[in-house]
C-alpha cells in the first residue's frame, strides 16, 4: 500500500535518496545529490537495484516492469524519481 497516494516530485527524491542512504550507506545522505551515479560508482550493485525495485514498488504502489530496469533509469535518484513518477502518471503534483 503506497504511503502517501499524491506525493511531489521532492518527496519522491527524498524517499528515495532516504532508502538508498540507510541500505547502501550506512545511513549518510551526504554526497548523494539527485545525479550521483549509484551504479556505475558501486554504490549499488544489482541486487542493489533489486531492492530498490522491490521497495519503490512497496512505498508508490507502482509496478516497474523489466524494460523499465537500465542505466538511463536505475543509475541516479533523478532516474530513479522520474521512472516513479512517470509510473504514478497524473497523482504526482508538480509533473
Amino acid at each position: 500500500m503506497p504511503e502517501s497516494a499524491d506525493p511531489d516530485p521532492e518527496a519522491l527524491l527524498d524517499a528515495i535518496r532516504s532508502f538508498v542512504a540507510q541500505w547502501f550507506r550506512d545511513g549518510r545522505e551526504d554526497g548523494l545529490e539527485a545525479d550521483t551515479p549509484l551504479v556505475t560508482s558501486g554504490i549499488v550493485d544489482s541486487a542493489g537495484v533489486v531492492e530498490i525495485v522491490e521497495f519503490v514498488e512497496r512505498r508508490f504502489g507502482v509496478r516497474l516492469q523489466d524494460h523499465d530496469l537500465s542505466l538511463r533509469n536505475c543509475n541516479t535518484l533523478a532516474g530513479w524519481t522520474a521512472l516513479v513518477a512517470e509510473r504514478l502518471g497524473g497523482r504526482v503534483a508538480g509533473a
